[in-house]
């Protein structure tokens, strides 16, 4: 893994000297930078197949996911307060501002300001200050899947952290290869995703082991499990995949309790892998699960697919009564959340199911 992780830091300098002059044309729109704050990477597995074709939502970033825990790669490592001085309380205010239009939506205003942010944060020289805001930067970068540019920005970031001296297992680190991992997977890299994936792994376990009760690293853990098990399940590797998606969801329920939508997401992964491999009654008990948990959180926008889901694996089984009851459940949902990709699934199952009564 250290072999893995400075031949990773060779292409630093390559890469961000051909980006060095990000001031004025980075582009961003959506961040990751605080406490509690979602991570755009929840995904529906639909398991639709008709005519040999098979349906599947398959971005990371498509939807919404829960994890709640010190998201930013650098949390804690801003920790100026605005009593400091006036100029350190301007560029605070500033960052606050940035953060405040993402939450509004705004942004273009966002990114502006994060610029403004940046411009002061080198005039005043504070380089702690300069890496925060180039690590939110390249975090608005891989949200809105800007990957060369987020790679680039990352690495940045880590070289900074390097030389200031963060070592290469320090929390910070793993945040950041978690996400040059899931880079390289989208660029097709995977011999380089999974050799990230399992650094990551390795690293964190450490810090579970000393403090098993941390929620904040049992989260992380959660969700390198998570995404590295939706590489798995891309290839195929359906094994596998079972394992770290059990792993993942088992360690939710001890975060976050049974009633939690990421628990409704990682039920639906475990149910696709299940239909995948052919188990079919466990599919079904693990998306029936997924629905019965999900009545209880009336703002989950995309229930409606896990309903589609299991009126699919009812379907796979001959249960065409059964698959009408869940698909028309799914139509329903998709019609009061106005989600047109689950509502054209819905009418696709429903439309087989048709012709099969």
């Amino acid at each position: 893994m250290a072999i893995y992780y400075r031949r990773m830091m060779l292409n630093v300098s390559r890469l961000v000297g051909r980006h060095i002059k990000l001031n004025n044309n980075l582009k961003t729109n959506i961040p990751i930078v605080s406490y509690g704050l979602p991570v755009n990477n929840f995904k529906f597995q639909y398991l639709y197949e008709s005519s040999n074709r098979s349906y599947n939502n398959n971005n990371k970033n498509d939807n919404t996911t829960y994890y709640y825990f010190l998201l930013s790669s650098l949390f804690g490592f801003f920790n100026f307060k605005e009593e400091d001085g006036e100029e350190i309380s301007e560029l605070i205010i500033t960052i606050k501002r940035s953060i405040l239009s993402i939450q509004r939506n705004e942004f273009k205003k966002a990114e502006q300001m994060l610029h403004v942010a940046l411009r002061q944060a080198q005039a005043l020289q504070n380089q702690n200050a300069i890496t925060y805001i180039y690590d939110l930067m390249a975090n608005l970068a891989f949200e809105t899947k800007q990957l060369k540019k987020a790679e680039t920005l990352f690495l940045l970031v880590l070289e900074r952290l390097l030389s200031n001296g963060v070592t290469e297992n320090d929390l910070k680190v793993i945040h950041i290869s978690l996400k040059l991992a899931n880079i390289y997977e989208q660029t097709g890299d995977m011999e380089k995703a999974e050799t990230g994936y399992k650094y990551c792994l390795e690293n964190v376990q450490i810090y579970v082991d000393n403090n098993p009760k941390d929620e904040n690293v049992l989260i992380l853990l959660a969700m390198i499990y998570d995404w590295y098990a939706q590489m798995l399940l891309s290839q195929a590797r359906y094994a596998d995949a079972f394992k770290y998606f059990e792993q993942s969801y088992n360690l939710c329920v001890k975060v976050n309790g049974r009633e939690h939508e990421q628990t409704v997401n990682l039920l639906n992964y475990l149910g696709t892998v299940s239909y995948k491999m052919e188990e079919y009654d466990k599919a079904i008990e693990y998306l029936t699960t997924a629905t019965q948990i999900g009545r209880s959180l009336p703002d989950m926008t995309h229930i409606a697919s896990v309903h589609i889901n299991l009126g699919n694996v009812y379907l796979k089984k001959g249960l065409y009564l059964n698959a009408k009851k869940a698909c028309y459940e799914g139509q329903r949902i998709a019609k009061n959340k106005e989600d047109e990709e689950s509502l054209v699934e819905a009418n696709k199952c429903l439309d087989d199911i048709k012709k099969l009564l």
